[in-house]
């Protein structure tokens, strides 16, 4: 590489990392989502072309790799303490008392900080570089799980030397903070989970810590967290003497800090907790109370700690958003992928100043576990989502009659309905069946898909019924104006739209046509990657099972669900129409940078070589196509060991898996062996 090469790919990463800290952290973009893109893509250009050039911190690593073996855990600097809690004024009053007398009666200001419903995490920086991320755990030792974190893009890979030196930081220092998911994101993940016949997850907390500790990061990429930040310190002590200069330093530092308000006294803190409450709902991520904080440290140092929380801090929370109501019916919903989703239909009852009449019962399992019947009197909740829980039936109101019978057949269509083994899901099996057709309809007209403006919910349930519409092909091949304009609530003039709409959608990208297919765990993401590999639809949908987990992001789960999408006659027939009707979009394939000689190949890397980190060879493996596993199996082809490795070299020898030393491996990727 030229040193103009190099001084551009410098320039690439402080531009990214600048826009990601205007995006994700200040909510000031200053360049559109394609400019931001294209510097991405040719930052990711010149590391295809140069992998020995690839960092740990470089923009393109967020996005995790293979899954990982395990978590392994890591002790804490400091406890990481919990928050002892108040439920009321009275409550605040008494800590207020209690904090007071400690500080032999001198006035006492506090910090007033949202107290975010997600995951404690301790972030460690050594020379400024992100080096390792901890979850809570018990307090004293948490999980490592800082591949998952670096995929979070408001948590700063570097901070520079300028920004620590403004904020009064170390290059060696500590960030505690909160992992969360915001409520758009929850809600979006909900309704592709919905539409791939998943089960819905209950609340954003959840969501984030199954994300924030699976094995493979790509599923925490995917799952679009968030992280806040309250606490710097170094060598697990504070090092700052008052909170709001650390807040404010966190800030200055690029990290995202929530919002938060010095207090003079406890009555300006109790204007903040009912302000913040009176505002909830309109928060952009759920919050369920306000944590008050002594400001001063050297205050803090003295009123010290109980063996479990701090006794200079306490968590606020607000009554939970709950109300007791009936269950009038049970009601099964079917999505595009045939699954059955039930439903309580309530009797109307108002909750947090919403009226609620219905909530989610998520599948059967869930039935099961809460024994809830048509008729119950049950206690539900208002969380994250747009549709409420059912937290519990309330035991001591009277019963329903009869335990709930799942149904035996589509309640659509009418056709019988299937379990798979291990599957919490109920599916009909009528790949015909007009509420899978409509939900397919649906999300194949989407903003986000084909973008086909005017064909809403009201519209495809008349195209449905009358049988104007009968697949997704039919929308280019069987649509007339005459008729399309005597349907109600058309016209001449919105049929004419609507036409005029669907074919404009012919012009969409490849990607979009994927995504809009439906194929089961295909998202926009993945159909992106889909689309810039293969290329055409005709290539993808003759592509085998190995080539297909080639791709990055996809797993054997997804390969398999999309060979038995294509594999499907009546699919196929319909990419040939739809390709007939003019929607056959073509991109480049992206081509690979190095010469592939590891394509197919899958490999360990254990120990530690000469030259290279193990991050540095598992890009240059990857860059040349070959795939990096956590863990020896039969189907291993090399692991490579370095010195001191340990029991993956044994479980290689033990399964007679070819192993390579540092010279080994070289003479792979450059072609020699």
């Amino acid at each position: 590489m030229s040193e103009t090469s190099q001084a551009e790919l410098e320039r690439l990463r402080d531009a990214i990392r600048r826009h990601e800290r205007l995006y994700y952290v200040e909510d000031q973009p200053q360049i559109s989502d394609a400019d931001f893109d294209a510097l991405m893509a040719r930052l990711a250009a010149i590391e295809r072309a140069h992998p020995e050039w690839i960092t740990p911190d470089s923009p393109t690593q967020r996005v995790g790799g293979e899954p990982r073996a395990g978590l392994a855990k890591a002790a804490h600097s400091s406890p990481l303490l919990s928050l002892d809690n108040a439920y009321s004024q009275a409550e605040l009053a008494d800590f207020d008392r209690r904090v007071r007398a400690g500080a032999g009666g001198e006035p006492v200001a506090y910090v007033a900080e949202l107290k975010f419903d997600g995951l404690s995490m301790a972030l460690h920086y050594e020379a400024g570089r992100f080096l390792r991320g901890l979850t809570r755990g018990d307090g004293e030792t948490g999980e490592v799980v800082t591949e998952n974190l670096r995929t979070l893009r408001s948590i700063p890979l570097t901070v520079g030397a300028a920004e620590r030196a403004a904020a009064g930081l170390p290059p060696r220092f500590e960030v505690r903070g909160e992992v969360l998911m915001p409520r758009a994101a929850f809600q979006r993940l909900n309704q592709e989970r919905e539409e791939e016949g998943e089960p819905r997850f209950a609340n954003p907390r959840n969501a984030a810590a199954g994300a924030v500790r699976v094995l493979d990061a790509r599923v925490t990429a995917a799952r679009r967290l968030d992280f806040y930040a309250y606490a710097a310190l170094v060598n697990g002590q504070p090092l700052l003497p008052s909170q709001a200069q650390t807040l404010a330093a966190l800030a200055q530092a690029g990290f995202k800090v929530g919002r938060w308000r010095a207090c003079r006294d406890l009555a300006a803190a109790w204007d903040f907790v009912q302000e913040c409450e009176r505002e909830r709902e309109t928060l952009p991520f759920e919050i369920d109370g306000v944590v008050l904080k002594v400001d001063d440290e050297g205050l803090r140092q003295k009123l010290g700690s109980t063996s479990k929380f701090p006794r200079w801090a306490i968590a606020y929370k607000y009554a939970a958003r709950q109300a007791v109501t009936r269950v009038n019916d049970i009601v099964m919903s079917v999505g595009r992928t045939g699954a059955l989703t039930p439903t309580a239909w309530l009797e109307p009852v108002a909750v947090g100043g919403v009226t609620v009449s219905r909530s989610t019962l998520h599948n059967l399992d869930e039935i099961e576990r809460l024994g809830v019947r048509v008729g119950d009197s049950v206690r539900i909740e208002r969380s994250g989502d747009v549709i409420p829980k059912v937290l519990e039936v309330v035991a001591d109101l009277p019963r329903g009659p009869e335990p709930y019978q799942a149904p035996t057949r589509c309640p659509v269509c009418g056709s019988g309905v299937h379990r798979e083994p291990g599957e919490v899901i109920l599916r009909c099996v009528n790949p015909n069946c007009p509420a899978q057709l409509q939900q397919s309809l649906h999300h194949f007209a989407r903003r986000g898909v084909m973008n086909i403006g005017g064909l809403g919910p009201a519209l495809i349930e008349q195209l449905t019924q009358t049988g104007m519409v009968r697949d997704l092909a039919d929308l280019y091949e069987k649509l007339d104006l005459e008729p399309l304009a005597a349907l109600e609530r058309m016209g001449e003039k919105s049929a004419r739209n609507l036409i005029a709409q669907i074919d404009k959608s012919r012009a969409n990208p490849l990607w979009r046509l994927i995504y809009g297919l439906g194929i089961r765990f295909v998202g926009e993401r993945t159909a992106e990657l889909l689309a810039e590999r293969f290329g055409s639809l005709e290539a993808l949908m003759e592509a085998s099972e190995g080539e297909l987990e080639q791709v990055e992001e996809v797993g054997p789960r997804i390969a398999a669900a999309i060979r038995i999408f294509f594999s499907e006659p009546a699919n196929r027939d319909l990419v040939r129409r739809l390709r007939a009707a003019g929607l056959d979009p073509r991109q480049e394939p992206r081509a690979p940078r190095v010469p592939q000689t590891l394509a197919g190949k899958k490999l360990v890397l254990t120990g530690t070589l000469p030259h290279f980190s193990r991050e540095e060879m598992k890009a240059r493996i990857e860059a040349a196509g070959g795939k990096v596993s956590g863990s020896v199996s039969a189907k291993t082809d090399y692991v490579v060991a370095g010195e001191e490795a340990g029991s993956k070299l044994d479980k290689a020898r033990e399964l007679g898996v070819t192993v390579l030393d540092e010279a080994g491996i070289e003479a792979l990727l450059e072609g020699r062996a």
